[in-house]
């Protein structure tokens, strides 16, 4: 009896992708007309076939992608909310207006990562690299960054309010950011560019400012600060140094 064609290309098919998925293959898989890009953790292994020949745009919300390999990857416009990306690679990802908010990214490298308007309310950073990352005009809003190595990142305009931002922030770009409310004790600020910023009711116990870029910015009590050239210590509050 001869085998059915339709039955046996099908079979071939389905074994493709299940082979695939056990060797971690690199590359795009396909089946009839379908292609897929497979996403890796970093030692290789096949965490998820994604439907499509992109990830732009593309949408994994709540899903586990822990120690994922995304170095590079073009996610711009993604629907990210509740991720797992514990641990990720994420280094020169372009996440531009992504939507990443309420995601965990605890621990994960996003040095370089281009992060512009994207949506981080309510995201766990903690641990994570972010240094050089772009992240001007992102929503953060409660986001937490507690240990984050934000050195030299750009957060020009963006919305950090309510955020834990107790991280080092050497040589960053904070100017016109909003950090009302938000917790900076025991921040390294120092050489930042926090020109324009609003950090009205800002927690800045102990927080390290020397040689920071302050013209414009708004402190704790709600006063508009002139140029200032922050010193490297002092015993008083900084922000009452010309009241």
């Amino acid at each position: 009896m001869r085998p059915d064609r339709g039955c046996t290309r099908i079979w071939n098919i389905l074994h493709h992708i299940v082979s695939a998925a056990d060797s971690g293959e690199a590359g795009h898989v396909e089946s009839e007309g379908m292609p897929m890009v497979p996403i890796k953790d970093k030692a290789g292994k096949l965490l998820l076939n994604v439907k499509g020949d992109t990830l732009v745009g593309v949408n994994l919300s709540g899903t586990k992608l822990e120690q994922a390999n995304l170095a590079g990857a073009d996610l711009s416009g993604a629907t990210l909310s509740n991720i797992d990306l514990r641990g990720a690679d994420l280094r020169g990802a372009n996440l531009t207006k992504a939507m990443i908010k309420g995601a965990c990214l605890e621990g994960a490298n996003m040095a370089g990562c281009q992060l512009a308007r994207a949506d981080l309310g309510e995201a766990n950073l903690d641990g994570a690299d972010l240094s050089k990352a772009l992240l001007h005009g992102a929503l953060m809003r409660y986001a937490r960054l507690q240990a984050v190595n934000a050195e030299e990142a750009d957060f020009d305009g963006a919305d950090l309010s309510m955020a834990d931002l107790r991280a080092n922030f050497y040589r960053a770009n904070l100017a016109r950011a909003d950090l009302r409310g938000a917790n900076l004790k025991g921040a390294n600020l120092m050489e930042a560019n926090l020109e324009g910023a609003n950090m009205m009711n800002a927690n800045l116990t102990c927080v390290r400012m020397a040689r920071a870029r302050i013209n414009g910015a708004v402190d704790p009590n709600g006063r508009r600060m002139g140029a200032v050239k922050m010193p490297i210590a002092t015993k008083r509050p900084w922000w009452q140094l010309w009241g």
